[in-house]
Protein backbone atom coordinates (compact mmCIF):
# COMPACT_ATOMS: atom_id res chain seq x y z
CA UNK A 1 0.00 0.00 0.00
CA UNK A 2 1.13 3.54 -0.67
CA UNK A 3 2.68 5.22 2.33
CA UNK A 4 1.01 8.55 1.74
CA UNK A 5 -2.12 9.48 3.67
CA UNK A 6 -4.92 8.63 1.24
CA UNK A 7 -6.77 5.86 3.03
CA UNK A 8 -9.52 7.58 5.02
CA UNK A 9 -13.16 8.01 4.11
CA UNK A 10 -15.55 10.45 5.68
CA UNK A 11 -18.57 8.48 6.86
CA UNK A 12 -20.76 10.76 8.95
CA UNK A 13 -20.87 14.02 10.82
CA UNK A 14 -21.01 13.07 14.48
CA UNK A 15 -20.94 14.51 17.97
CA UNK A 16 -19.05 11.62 19.48
CA UNK A 17 -17.40 10.09 22.48
CA UNK A 18 -15.59 6.77 21.87
CA UNK A 19 -16.15 4.34 24.72
CA UNK A 20 -14.70 0.86 24.24
CA UNK A 21 -16.32 -0.92 21.33
CA UNK A 22 -19.32 1.41 21.48
CA UNK A 23 -20.02 5.03 20.75
CA UNK A 24 -22.24 7.54 22.48
CA UNK A 25 -22.97 10.11 19.84
CA UNK A 26 -25.47 12.21 17.99
CA UNK A 27 -25.78 12.30 14.21
CA UNK A 28 -26.08 15.69 12.54
CA UNK A 29 -27.07 16.70 9.04
CA UNK A 30 -23.72 17.30 7.33
CA UNK A 31 -22.61 15.17 4.36
CA UNK A 32 -19.84 15.79 1.88
CA UNK A 33 -18.67 14.05 -1.25
CA UNK A 34 -15.02 14.25 -0.24
CA UNK A 35 -12.12 15.10 -2.52
CA UNK A 36 -8.85 13.38 -3.22
CA UNK A 37 -7.88 9.92 -4.28
CA UNK A 38 -9.45 7.12 -2.18
CA UNK A 39 -11.18 9.63 0.12
CA UNK A 40 -14.92 9.66 -0.34
CA UNK A 41 -18.20 9.23 1.46
CA UNK A 42 -19.08 5.72 2.49
CA UNK A 43 -22.44 4.72 1.05
CA UNK A 44 -25.44 4.85 3.36
CA UNK A 45 -25.63 1.09 3.81
CA UNK A 46 -22.05 1.10 5.08
CA UNK A 47 -22.45 4.07 7.39
CA UNK A 48 -22.83 3.53 11.13
CA UNK A 49 -26.31 4.00 12.50
CA UNK A 50 -26.41 6.13 15.65
CA UNK A 51 -29.15 7.85 17.60
CA UNK A 52 -29.43 10.02 20.66
CA UNK A 53 -29.77 8.36 24.02
CA UNK A 54 -31.48 9.77 27.11
CA UNK A 55 -31.80 13.17 25.51
CA UNK A 56 -33.26 14.88 28.59
CA UNK A 57 -30.22 14.01 30.74
CA UNK A 58 -27.50 14.95 28.26
CA UNK A 59 -28.83 18.25 26.89
CA UNK A 60 -27.68 20.68 29.57
CA UNK A 61 -26.18 23.83 28.08
CA UNK A 62 -22.46 24.48 28.48
CA UNK A 63 -21.18 20.90 28.64
CA UNK A 64 -17.56 20.90 27.48
CA UNK A 65 -15.49 18.02 28.90
CA UNK A 66 -16.10 14.38 29.76
CA UNK A 67 -14.49 11.26 31.18
CA UNK A 68 -15.61 7.62 31.22
CA UNK A 69 -14.74 5.26 34.08
CA UNK A 70 -16.26 2.65 36.38
CA UNK A 71 -16.06 4.72 39.55
CA UNK A 72 -18.31 2.40 41.60
CA UNK A 73 -16.67 -0.82 40.35
CA UNK A 74 -19.98 -2.39 39.33
CA UNK A 75 -18.90 -3.40 35.84
CA UNK A 76 -20.39 -0.61 33.76
CA UNK A 77 -19.04 2.77 32.66
CA UNK A 78 -20.06 5.98 34.38
CA UNK A 79 -19.67 9.46 32.90
CA UNK A 80 -18.29 12.67 34.39
CA UNK A 81 -19.22 15.87 32.52
CA UNK A 82 -17.63 19.30 33.06
CA UNK A 83 -19.19 22.62 32.08
CA UNK A 84 -18.01 26.06 31.03
CA UNK A 85 -17.58 28.94 33.46
CA UNK A 86 -20.59 30.84 32.13
CA UNK A 87 -22.91 27.83 32.29
CA UNK A 88 -25.72 27.76 34.83
CA UNK A 89 -24.98 24.05 35.35
CA UNK A 90 -22.52 22.53 37.79
CA UNK A 91 -20.31 19.58 36.88
CA UNK A 92 -22.06 16.23 36.93
CA UNK A 93 -21.32 12.57 37.49
CA UNK A 94 -23.79 10.35 35.67
CA UNK A 95 -23.95 6.93 37.31
CA UNK A 96 -24.73 4.09 34.93
CA UNK A 97 -27.66 2.13 36.33
CA UNK A 98 -26.73 -0.97 34.37
CA UNK A 99 -26.35 -1.79 30.70
CA UNK A 100 -26.20 1.84 29.64
CA UNK A 101 -29.98 2.18 29.57
CA UNK A 102 -30.26 4.80 32.31
CA UNK A 103 -27.84 7.36 33.76
CA UNK A 104 -28.58 9.33 36.95
CA UNK A 105 -26.67 12.42 38.10
CA UNK A 106 -25.07 11.71 41.50
CA UNK A 107 -22.73 14.71 41.62
CA UNK A 108 -24.44 16.57 44.48
CA UNK A 109 -24.76 13.42 46.54
CA UNK A 110 -21.06 12.65 46.05
CA UNK A 111 -19.73 16.19 46.54
CA UNK A 112 -18.64 16.56 42.92
CA UNK A 113 -21.01 19.38 41.90
CA UNK A 114 -18.32 22.03 41.53
CA UNK A 115 -18.74 24.87 39.01
CA UNK A 116 -16.09 26.63 36.97
CA UNK A 117 -14.14 26.68 33.72
CA UNK A 118 -13.67 22.93 33.65
CA UNK A 119 -11.03 21.37 31.46
CA UNK A 120 -9.42 17.89 31.61
CA UNK A 121 -11.17 15.36 33.90
CA UNK A 122 -9.55 11.98 34.54
CA UNK A 123 -10.58 8.81 36.34
CA UNK A 124 -7.35 7.31 37.70
CA UNK A 125 -6.21 5.22 40.68
CA UNK A 126 -3.50 7.51 42.02
CA UNK A 127 -3.22 5.79 45.42
CA UNK A 128 -3.19 2.20 44.18
CA UNK A 129 -6.09 0.98 46.31
CA UNK A 130 -7.93 -0.59 43.38
CA UNK A 131 -10.71 1.94 42.74
CA UNK A 132 -10.93 5.00 40.52
CA UNK A 133 -10.24 8.44 41.93
CA UNK A 134 -11.15 11.64 40.05
CA UNK A 135 -8.97 14.54 38.96
CA UNK A 136 -10.48 17.69 37.44
CA UNK A 137 -8.50 20.53 35.85
CA UNK A 138 -9.84 24.08 35.92
CA UNK A 139 -8.79 27.18 34.04
CA UNK A 140 -10.19 29.63 36.60
CA UNK A 141 -9.35 28.00 39.96
CA UNK A 142 -7.01 25.40 41.46
CA UNK A 143 -7.26 21.89 40.06
CA UNK A 144 -9.05 19.34 42.24
CA UNK A 145 -8.32 15.76 43.27
CA UNK A 146 -11.01 13.53 44.79
CA UNK A 147 -10.10 10.24 46.45
CA UNK A 148 -12.56 7.39 46.01
CA UNK A 149 -13.52 5.92 49.37
CA UNK A 150 -15.61 2.86 48.52
CA UNK A 151 -17.97 4.71 46.22
CA UNK A 152 -17.92 8.13 47.88
CA UNK A 153 -15.39 10.90 47.26
CA UNK A 154 -13.18 12.97 49.58
CA UNK A 155 -11.57 16.20 48.35
CA UNK A 156 -7.84 15.71 48.98
CA UNK A 157 -6.63 18.65 46.92
CA UNK A 158 -4.95 20.52 49.75
CA UNK A 159 -3.33 17.59 51.54
CA UNK A 160 -2.05 16.13 48.27
CA UNK A 161 -0.48 19.39 47.06
CA UNK A 162 -1.84 18.89 43.55
CA UNK A 163 -4.08 21.97 43.47
CA UNK A 164 -2.16 23.89 40.81
CA UNK A 165 -3.66 27.44 40.77
CA UNK A 166 -2.34 28.20 37.29
CA UNK A 167 -4.65 28.18 34.25
CA UNK A 168 -4.70 24.50 33.33
CA UNK A 169 -6.25 23.19 30.12
CA UNK A 170 -4.60 19.82 29.39
CA UNK A 171 -3.50 17.16 31.82
CA UNK A 172 -2.18 13.61 31.48
CA UNK A 173 -1.45 10.97 34.09
CA UNK A 174 1.38 8.51 33.40
CA UNK A 175 4.31 6.89 35.19
CA UNK A 176 7.01 9.47 34.53
CA UNK A 177 9.69 8.09 36.86
CA UNK A 178 9.23 4.33 36.45
CA UNK A 179 8.19 3.60 40.04
CA UNK A 180 4.79 2.23 39.02
CA UNK A 181 2.44 4.88 40.36
CA UNK A 182 0.85 7.64 38.29
CA UNK A 183 2.34 11.12 38.01
CA UNK A 184 0.65 14.16 36.47
CA UNK A 185 1.71 16.57 33.73
CA UNK A 186 -0.39 19.75 33.49
CA UNK A 187 -0.44 22.00 30.42
CA UNK A 188 -1.05 25.60 31.49
CA UNK A 189 -2.27 28.54 29.43
CA UNK A 190 -1.88 32.34 29.31
CA UNK A 191 1.88 32.31 29.80
CA UNK A 192 1.74 30.16 32.95
CA UNK A 193 4.46 27.58 33.43
CA UNK A 194 3.64 23.89 32.99
CA UNK A 195 3.84 21.43 35.87
CA UNK A 196 4.92 17.83 36.44
CA UNK A 197 3.60 16.52 39.75
CA UNK A 198 5.47 13.43 40.92
CA UNK A 199 3.47 10.97 42.98
CA UNK A 200 5.46 10.45 46.18
CA UNK A 201 3.51 7.34 47.12
CA UNK A 202 2.19 8.70 50.41
CA UNK A 203 -0.80 10.61 49.03
CA UNK A 204 1.21 13.74 48.22
CA UNK A 205 2.72 15.21 45.05
CA UNK A 206 5.71 17.42 44.24
CA UNK A 207 5.97 19.70 41.21
CA UNK A 208 9.39 18.99 39.64
CA UNK A 209 8.83 20.60 36.23
CA UNK A 210 11.14 23.53 36.90
CA UNK A 211 13.91 21.28 38.22
CA UNK A 212 13.65 19.14 35.09
CA UNK A 213 13.52 22.13 32.75
CA UNK A 214 10.12 21.28 31.25
CA UNK A 215 8.04 24.13 32.72
CA UNK A 216 8.53 26.49 29.72
CA UNK A 217 9.12 29.80 31.50
CA UNK A 218 9.10 33.19 29.78
CA UNK A 219 6.06 32.73 27.57
CA UNK A 220 3.79 35.68 26.86
CA UNK A 221 0.16 35.89 27.96
CA UNK A 222 -0.94 34.90 24.44
CA UNK A 223 1.14 31.70 24.57
CA UNK A 224 0.73 28.53 26.53
CA UNK A 225 0.22 24.78 26.52
CA UNK A 226 -3.20 23.37 25.70
CA UNK A 227 -3.41 19.64 24.94
CA UNK A 228 -1.17 16.73 25.91
CA UNK A 229 -0.66 13.40 24.15
CA UNK A 230 1.21 10.51 25.82
CA UNK A 231 2.90 7.81 23.75
CA UNK A 232 6.13 5.97 23.00
CA UNK A 233 6.88 7.81 19.77
CA UNK A 234 10.50 6.58 19.53
CA UNK A 235 9.86 2.92 20.43
CA UNK A 236 12.27 2.75 23.35
CA UNK A 237 9.73 1.37 25.82
CA UNK A 238 8.96 4.52 27.82
CA UNK A 239 6.26 7.16 27.46
CA UNK A 240 6.95 10.55 25.88
CA UNK A 241 4.84 13.73 25.83
CA UNK A 242 3.61 15.82 22.91
CA UNK A 243 2.40 19.26 23.98
CA UNK A 244 0.01 21.12 21.65
CA UNK A 245 0.49 24.82 22.20
CA UNK A 246 -0.33 28.40 21.40
CA UNK A 247 3.24 28.82 20.22
CA UNK A 248 5.61 26.09 18.96
CA UNK A 249 4.49 22.51 19.54
CA UNK A 250 7.06 20.18 21.04
CA UNK A 251 7.90 16.69 22.27
CA UNK A 252 9.35 15.97 25.67
CA UNK A 253 11.32 12.77 25.08
CA UNK A 254 11.53 10.52 28.12
CA UNK A 255 15.09 9.47 28.94
CA UNK A 256 14.01 6.03 30.16
CA UNK A 257 16.64 5.07 32.73
CA UNK A 258 16.46 8.31 34.68
CA UNK A 259 13.89 10.95 35.56
CA UNK A 260 14.42 13.46 32.80
CA UNK A 261 13.16 14.72 29.46
CA UNK A 262 14.80 16.21 26.39
CA UNK A 263 13.01 18.74 24.20
CA UNK A 264 12.51 17.54 20.65
CA UNK A 265 10.99 19.18 17.60
CA UNK A 266 10.77 15.97 15.64
CA UNK A 267 9.97 16.72 12.03
CA UNK A 268 8.94 19.54 9.75
CA UNK A 269 5.74 21.21 10.83
CA UNK A 270 6.28 21.35 14.60
CA UNK A 271 7.92 24.78 14.52
CA UNK A 272 5.90 27.97 14.31
CA UNK A 273 2.64 28.94 15.98
CA UNK A 274 -0.20 26.74 14.71
CA UNK A 275 -2.52 27.64 17.61
CA UNK A 276 -2.70 23.93 18.35
CA UNK A 277 -5.35 22.78 20.79
CA UNK A 278 -5.50 19.00 20.87
CA UNK A 279 -3.36 16.05 19.81
CA UNK A 280 -3.58 12.27 19.93
CA UNK A 281 -1.11 9.51 19.05
CA UNK A 282 -2.22 6.46 17.05
CA UNK A 283 -0.59 4.04 14.61
CA UNK A 284 -3.01 4.57 11.72
CA UNK A 285 -0.94 2.55 9.18
CA UNK A 286 -0.08 -0.38 11.49
CA UNK A 287 3.66 -0.13 10.83
CA UNK A 288 4.58 -0.20 14.52
CA UNK A 289 5.30 3.53 14.92
CA UNK A 290 2.89 5.99 16.58
CA UNK A 291 1.59 8.66 14.23
CA UNK A 292 0.09 11.95 15.42
CA UNK A 293 -2.97 14.07 14.68
CA UNK A 294 -2.85 17.71 15.85
CA UNK A 295 -5.94 19.92 15.84
CA UNK A 296 -5.86 23.72 15.66
CA UNK A 297 -8.25 26.50 16.63
CA UNK A 298 -8.85 30.10 15.59
CA UNK A 299 -12.11 31.44 17.01
CA UNK A 300 -13.10 33.33 13.85
CA UNK A 301 -12.27 30.51 11.39
CA UNK A 302 -14.34 27.35 11.10
CA UNK A 303 -11.71 25.21 9.37
CA UNK A 304 -8.20 26.20 10.43
CA UNK A 305 -5.88 23.52 8.93
CA UNK A 306 -5.10 20.48 11.07
CA UNK A 307 -1.96 18.34 10.90
CA UNK A 308 -1.66 14.59 10.42
CA UNK A 309 1.93 13.43 10.90
CA UNK A 310 3.19 10.00 9.86
CA UNK A 311 5.96 8.67 12.08
CA UNK A 312 8.90 7.44 10.02
CA UNK A 313 11.32 5.82 12.48
CA UNK A 314 10.92 8.63 15.01
CA UNK A 315 10.70 11.49 12.51
CA UNK A 316 7.28 12.98 11.72
CA UNK A 317 6.27 13.74 8.13
CA UNK A 318 3.25 15.90 7.35
CA UNK A 319 0.71 13.89 5.30
CA UNK A 320 -2.66 15.58 5.96
CA UNK A 321 -5.11 14.69 3.14
CA UNK A 322 -7.19 17.43 1.53
CA UNK A 323 -10.48 16.18 2.96
CA UNK A 324 -9.22 16.55 6.52
CA UNK A 325 -8.15 20.09 5.71
CA UNK A 326 -11.72 20.83 4.64
CA UNK A 327 -13.43 19.16 7.59
CA UNK A 328 -11.20 19.05 10.63
CA UNK A 329 -11.31 19.66 14.34
CA UNK A 330 -11.07 22.50 16.81
CA UNK A 331 -11.70 20.88 20.20
CA UNK A 332 -11.86 17.12 19.96
CA UNK A 333 -9.89 14.16 18.57
CA UNK A 334 -10.45 10.47 19.19
CA UNK A 335 -8.96 7.39 17.54
CA UNK A 336 -10.73 4.02 17.86
CA UNK A 337 -11.41 0.97 15.72
CA UNK A 338 -15.18 1.43 15.64
CA UNK A 339 -15.69 -1.10 12.81
CA UNK A 340 -13.31 -3.70 14.28
CA UNK A 341 -11.31 -4.24 11.11
CA UNK A 342 -7.90 -3.91 12.78
CA UNK A 343 -7.06 -0.28 12.00
CA UNK A 344 -7.99 2.82 13.99
CA UNK A 345 -10.60 5.29 12.73
CA UNK A 346 -10.75 8.99 13.55
CA UNK A 347 -13.49 11.18 15.03
CA UNK A 348 -13.01 14.96 15.18
CA UNK A 349 -15.21 17.63 16.74
CA UNK A 350 -15.40 21.30 15.75
CA UNK A 351 -17.27 23.70 18.05
CA UNK A 352 -17.41 26.61 15.60
CA UNK A 353 -20.95 27.61 14.62
CA UNK A 354 -20.12 26.49 11.08
CA UNK A 355 -18.05 23.53 12.23
CA UNK A 356 -18.87 19.84 11.90
CA UNK A 357 -18.34 16.67 13.87
CA UNK A 358 -16.92 14.14 11.45
CA UNK A 359 -16.04 10.44 11.56
CA UNK A 360 -13.34 9.19 9.18
CA UNK A 361 -13.14 5.46 8.53
CA UNK A 362 -9.64 4.14 7.96
CA UNK A 363 -9.45 2.22 4.65
CA UNK A 364 -6.04 0.66 5.31
CA UNK A 365 -7.08 -2.74 3.98
CA UNK A 366 -5.57 -6.23 4.11
CA UNK A 367 -3.00 -7.47 4.84
CA UNK A 368 -1.98 -4.41 6.89
CA UNK A 369 -5.14 -4.51 9.01
CA UNK A 370 -4.05 -7.92 10.29
CA UNK A 371 -0.78 -6.44 11.59
CA UNK A 372 -2.37 -5.24 14.80
CA UNK A 373 -3.36 -6.22 18.31
CA UNK A 374 -5.96 -4.51 20.50
CA UNK A 375 -5.77 -5.11 24.24
CA UNK A 376 -8.52 -4.40 26.78
CA UNK A 377 -6.98 -4.04 30.24
CA UNK A 378 -9.38 -4.78 33.11
CA UNK A 379 -9.07 -5.38 36.84
CA UNK A 380 -9.42 -8.80 38.44
CA UNK A 381 -13.21 -8.43 38.43
CA UNK A 382 -13.35 -7.58 34.74
CA UNK A 383 -14.05 -3.88 35.41
CA UNK A 384 -12.62 -0.80 33.69
CA UNK A 385 -10.50 0.63 36.53
CA UNK A 386 -6.92 0.34 35.25
CA UNK A 387 -6.51 3.68 33.44
CA UNK A 388 -2.82 4.55 33.32
CA UNK A 389 -1.55 0.98 33.10
CA UNK A 390 1.43 0.72 30.73
CA UNK A 391 1.32 -2.07 28.13
CA UNK A 392 4.64 -2.95 26.47
CA UNK A 393 4.88 -5.15 23.38
CA UNK A 394 8.10 -6.65 22.09
CA UNK A 395 8.89 -8.96 19.19
CA UNK A 396 9.65 -12.52 20.26
CA UNK A 397 10.08 -14.24 16.88
CA UNK A 398 10.22 -13.02 13.29
CA UNK A 399 9.47 -14.63 9.96
CA UNK A 400 12.61 -16.36 8.69
CA UNK A 401 12.67 -14.07 5.65
CA UNK A 402 13.41 -11.05 7.86
CA UNK A 403 17.16 -10.57 7.95
CA UNK A 404 18.90 -9.88 11.22
CA UNK A 405 15.86 -10.54 13.47
CA UNK A 406 15.80 -6.90 14.64
CA UNK A 407 14.71 -5.98 18.13
CA UNK A 408 11.37 -4.23 18.51
CA UNK A 409 9.80 -2.81 21.67
CA UNK A 410 7.06 -0.23 22.11
CA UNK A 411 4.71 0.88 24.89
CA UNK A 412 1.16 2.20 25.10
CA UNK A 413 -0.92 3.59 27.96
CA UNK A 414 -4.51 2.85 28.93
CA UNK A 415 -6.13 6.25 28.37
CA UNK A 416 -5.99 8.75 31.23
CA UNK A 417 -7.17 11.76 29.20
CA UNK A 418 -6.38 13.74 26.08
CA UNK A 419 -7.77 14.64 22.67
CA UNK A 420 -8.85 17.89 24.34
CA UNK A 421 -10.31 17.50 27.83
CA UNK A 422 -11.78 14.03 27.46
CA UNK A 423 -11.08 10.48 28.57
CA UNK A 424 -12.28 7.42 26.70
CA UNK A 425 -12.48 3.72 27.49
CA UNK A 426 -10.92 2.16 24.42
CA UNK A 427 -8.60 -0.80 23.89
CA UNK A 428 -4.86 -0.21 23.65
CA UNK A 429 -4.02 -0.51 19.94
CA UNK A 430 -0.71 -1.79 18.58
CA UNK A 431 0.30 -1.74 14.95
CA UNK A 432 2.90 -4.46 14.49
CA UNK A 433 5.75 -4.41 11.94
CA UNK A 434 5.53 -6.88 9.07
CA UNK A 435 7.44 -10.05 9.75
CA UNK A 436 6.78 -10.29 13.49
CA UNK A 437 5.28 -13.68 14.35
CA UNK A 438 5.13 -14.02 18.14
CA UNK A 439 5.15 -11.18 20.67
CA UNK A 440 5.69 -10.65 24.37
CA UNK A 441 3.30 -8.49 26.38
CA UNK A 442 4.10 -6.83 29.71
CA UNK A 443 1.51 -4.86 31.67
CA UNK A 444 2.70 -2.67 34.53
CA UNK A 445 0.33 -0.97 36.94
CA UNK A 446 0.12 0.23 40.53
CA UNK A 447 -2.16 -1.58 42.95
CA UNK A 448 -0.90 -2.05 46.49
CA UNK A 449 2.57 -1.54 45.06
CA UNK A 450 4.03 -1.96 41.60
CA UNK A 451 2.55 -4.91 39.69
CA UNK A 452 3.78 -6.63 36.52
CA UNK A 453 1.92 -9.16 34.37
CA UNK A 454 3.73 -10.86 31.48
CA UNK A 455 2.57 -12.99 28.53
CA UNK A 456 5.39 -14.58 26.53
CA UNK A 457 5.55 -15.91 22.95
CA UNK A 458 1.99 -14.85 22.16
CA UNK A 459 0.46 -15.37 18.70
CA UNK A 460 -1.26 -12.04 18.18
CA UNK A 461 -2.79 -13.20 14.88
CA UNK A 462 -5.29 -15.34 16.80
CA UNK A 463 -7.00 -12.11 17.84
CA UNK A 464 -7.33 -10.56 14.39
CA UNK A 465 -10.59 -8.59 14.33
CA UNK A 466 -11.07 -9.17 18.05
CA UNK A 467 -10.05 -7.61 21.37
CA UNK A 468 -7.72 -9.43 23.73
CA UNK A 469 -9.04 -8.98 27.28
CA UNK A 470 -6.51 -9.19 30.10
CA UNK A 471 -7.66 -9.31 33.73
CA UNK A 472 -5.01 -8.02 36.09
CA UNK A 473 -4.62 -9.91 39.37
CA UNK A 474 -2.30 -8.19 41.84
CA UNK A 475 0.08 -10.46 43.70
CA UNK A 476 -0.92 -11.13 47.26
Amino acid sequence: MSRNMTGFRQTKCLNSVFMGASLLLTACNFTDSGKGQHIENVSENKSPNFSRHQFEAFSDAGAQTNAWGDYDSDGDLDLYVGFTADSTNHNKLYENQGGGELFIDKSSQLGLDRSGATRQPSFIDYDGDGDLDLFVAFRDQPNRLYRNEQGSFADVTEISGIGDPRRTVGASWFDADGDGDLDLFVANQNGDRDGLFLNLGDGSFEDVAENLGIDQPGRTASQGSVGVAVGDYDNDGDLDLFVASYGPDLIWENQNDTLGFIKRSSGKGFDGDHHSVAATFADYDNDGWLDLYVGTFISTIAEEPDYLFRNVIGDFQLVTPSLMLEKGTSHGISWADYDRDGDVDLAVANNHTDGTHTLYRNELGAPSTRNSLQVVVLDSNGHWTRAGATVTLSASTWDSSVEGQPSYTTSRIVDTGGGYSSQGATPVHFGIPSGVELVNLTIQWYEDGIQIHTISDFDYGVYSGQFLEILLNPRQ
